[in-house]
């Protein structure tokens, strides 16, 4: 008599970010697992971390693929990093199926900022929307667009990079937005501004004039009903989110009762969920 086969109950989505990844088995909107590990910064550590979180979150449960969120510019088609900013040991990589020889499952490769909106259309605040942009403030600036109920990707799958706009001569959005332009641990200024320090405010109230020159850019190319922010800066937005929407309202075409809704996403593991659901419905 044959064993009987394992039953697929459950989904992997891997959110791969800048400094950590998180990996969750989900069931629909459902939970099931979280687990959590430090990003490795070379491409054989990287391998064997990404396996055994996989390992760590399914705990022997069989599950039906894996879905990879992963900063910067991708061949999905064939599976390879083109260009990841902050991971570039990651370039030029077939990542999938290096990871498909050693966990045997499909895997689904996608932008970790499009995997983050994917979650916030499915189960967040952009559930019916169907002109949205996101923005995740991390270790560096992802972006995705989602227009007319189409996300945009362009030729090379390359589009909604919106961290690498230019809004101050030569610098980015991620120059001047992400934990990048803090000259400390970001974690710490983030303490000392709710606290009351009045250098560590001026440092979000200057971040948040820069987000809303880079807003203003987004509202007045996209015209969204709703931007969502995302990623551990966004966890700071009582400090810089009022600057940021003074500045945005300078630079905007649109009057003030037209401009669409800023909110942070309430979404815990947003994007590793959106990952998850690519197993099932792959973005085209």
């Amino acid at each position: 008599m044959e064993p009987r086969k394992k039953i697929a109950r459950g989904i992997v989505g891997l959110d791969i970010g800048g400094t950590k990844m998180e990996a969750v088995l989900s069931s629909g909107q459902k939970i099931i697992r979280v687990q959590k590990a430090r990003t490795p910064r070379n491409r054989r550590t990287f391998l064997k971390a990404v396996a055994n979180l996989i390992a760590a979150v399914a705990q022997g449960q069989n599950y039906a693929g894996v879905g990879l969120g992963l900063a910067g510019a991708l061949d999905k088609r064939k599976g390879i990093v083109l260009n990841s900013p902050n991971l570039k040991f990651l370039n030029g990589w077939r990542i999938v199926a290096a990871l498909e020889k050693i966990i045997h499952r499909l895997i689904c490769l996608e932008n970790d900022a499009n995997c983050f909106l994917l979650g916030e259309l499915a189960f967040g605040q952009a559930r019916g929307k169907n002109n949205v942009v996101a923005l995740t403030l991390g270790t560096g600036v992802g972006g995705a667009v989602f227009t007319e109920g189409k996300f945009l990707h362009g030729r090379h799958g390359a589009a909604g990079e919106l961290g690498h706009m230019i809004i101050d001569n030569q610098k980015s959005v991620e120059d001047l937005v992400s934990s990048h332009s803090f000259q400390s641990d970001p974690l710490a200024v983030q303490n000392a501004g709710f606290a009351g320090s009045k250098k560590a405010r001026a440092v979000y109230h200057r971040l948040g004039k820069n987000l809303g020159v880079a807003l203003a850019n987004y509202i007045n190319i996209f015209d969204p009903e709703i931007i969502i922010l995302g990623g551990g800066i966004a966890r700071a937005a009582p400090l810089f989110l009022p600057s940021a929407k003074a500045e945005m309202k300078k630079h905007t075409l649109l009057p003030p009762e037209k401009l669409p809704k800023i909110v942070i996403s309430r979404l815990k593991y947003a994007a590793a969920l959106g990952a998850a659901t690519l197993v099932t419905k792959p973005l085209n």
